[in-house]
């Protein structure tokens, strides 16, 4: 076991009593891998039988499955398709807690890198989708994610708490608050958490945990849930800060709190509570809305059968399709609304990435399969000699959308994203 710091070690001593010895014990451990199972894509047995490996079911989460440690997503070309997130086993639970209404309007305030956002729009199927996150970067790796999987409901918005959840008062089924931490249950994956711990970081982290709270129960609809979580074991962060909170707000009861510890569960541990405000929950009305003409797209849409929702032209020529939404939503920064189709270019419309992975299967109706070698090299951005119909189309993999190619005179020009590439 590495050296942790020995203020942490006598808190924790103190905290478990009797189980501590198991406690330091799991912390030797190597850190224990898992996934989520991309639900809007695949399913459990189709994604075992792809990869060929047993996914038995997580207590953590029913759509979740430990993984050998051996496992290199980057070498599966479904982990580029979407149909899986490498996500730390217990940091699954808070999602897997929550119960969503049919088409809700949910709140994901501190999203990044968008494991759980990833999770909620599979288990919303429907609705609307916000997901937040304050530092620019961290946002783009965020909508990059939720591309990946597929999720064609999301709004993400790049925001400060207090903004996007005054904008969003008093209208959410659900908000979540995966909250920024002192990340103890990282300690045995990450040294930098380690080196970065003191007491007087755990506090500064519960007083802004409060404050981030205090903002996030203003988007809670009345009926609605608020759900809180860390990966932190310190009581300060989690049972005083949820005791802080209700004392406050007496229109919150608390349904149930839960902590995981990598002893008493298949990951590195987290802390949530499940929070409920009172009254009646009064179901969102959507509405479809105006859609813009295009024309450049609409030559381009014989080839793909788009999902449901509103067609919008940017000014500097991108497309999105919007989600339907029951309100108006402005004054908040975007960093991706809907879906993005692609761009308008004089009188031509060039697709984008994010639309041969939309939804569970490709809206292309032209594609080419591609072996397993040939998804390797198509990964890498090469050029693969193929013959197919000439013209845009998905790249596929055992079934699956790995992104878009355009094919000419016997081959397949690469059109997977740059950044997105696989080193050669």
């Amino acid at each position: 076991m590495r050296n942790y710091p020995e203020a942490f070690l006598t808190r924790m001593q103190a905290q478990l009593g009797a189980a501590f010895p198991a406690f330091c014990a799991a912390l030797g451990e190597p850190p224990k891998k898992a996934l989520h199972i991309n639900t809007l894509k695949t399913d459990r047995n189709a994604l075992s039988a792809l990869l060929d490996l047993p996914l038995p079911v997580l207590s953590e989460n029913p759509d979740g499955a430990p993984v050998p440690l051996t496992f290199n997503p980057n070498a599966a070309p479904l982990h580029a398709a979407g149909l899986f997130y490498m996500q730390e086993a217990t940091a699954q639970a808070p999602v897997a807690a929550l119960d969503l209404s049919d088409e809700p309007v949910v709140l994901d305030l501190c999203a990044a890198p968008g494991g759980k956002s990833a999770q909620l729009a599979a288990k919303m199927r429907g609705g609307v989708l916000f997901s937040n996150e304050i530092v620019p970067s961290r946002a783009e790796v965020l909508a990059g994610n939720l591309e990946r999987m597929g999720v064609v409901n999301a709004i993400v918005t790049n925001a400060e708490p207090k903004t996007v959840c005054n904008r969003l008062s008093a209208r959410c089924d659900a908000v979540l608050v995966d909250a920024p931490c002192a990340g103890e249950s990282m300690f045995r994956k990450d040294e930098q958490a380690v080196r970065d711990w003191s007491p007087e970081h755990v506090e500064t982290c519960a007083v802004r945990q409060r404050a981030i709270l205090e903002e996030a129960q203003k988007a809670v609809k009345p009926g609605g849930t608020l759900v809180y979580s860390t990966c932190s074991f310190s009581p300060q962060e989690n049972e005083e800060t949820v005791r802080y909170f209700l004392d406050r707000h007496t229109d919150f009861s608390l349904v149930s709190m839960r902590r995981l510890y990598p002893h008493t569960s298949a990951g590195e541990g987290q802390f949530f509570a499940v929070l409920a405000r009172n009254g009646e929950r009064v179901p969102a009305a959507f509405s479809t809305g105006r859609s813009d003409r295009v024309p450049a797209f609409e030559a381009f849409s014989e080839q793909v059968r788009l999902p449901a929702g509103q067609l919008r032209l940017l000014k500097d020529g991108r497309v999105l399709l919007l989600p339907a939404m029951p309100f108006p939503f402005d004054g908040v920064k975007l960093v991706r609304a809907g879906l993005l189709l692609g761009e308008v270019k004089g009188s031509r419309f060039e697709p984008a990435h994010a639309l041969a992975l939309a939804g569970g299967e490709t809206p292309f109706f032209r594609r080419c399969e591609l072996s397993f070698d040939e998804a390797m090299r198509y990964l890498r951005g090469e050029t693969l000699p193929k013959d197919a119909e000439k013209g845009y189309g998905a790249a596929m993999y055992r079934g699956h959308a790995l992104g878009l190619y355009k094919a000419s005179d016997g081959m397949l020009k690469n059109h997977y994203p740059k950044g997105l590439r696989l080193l050669k």
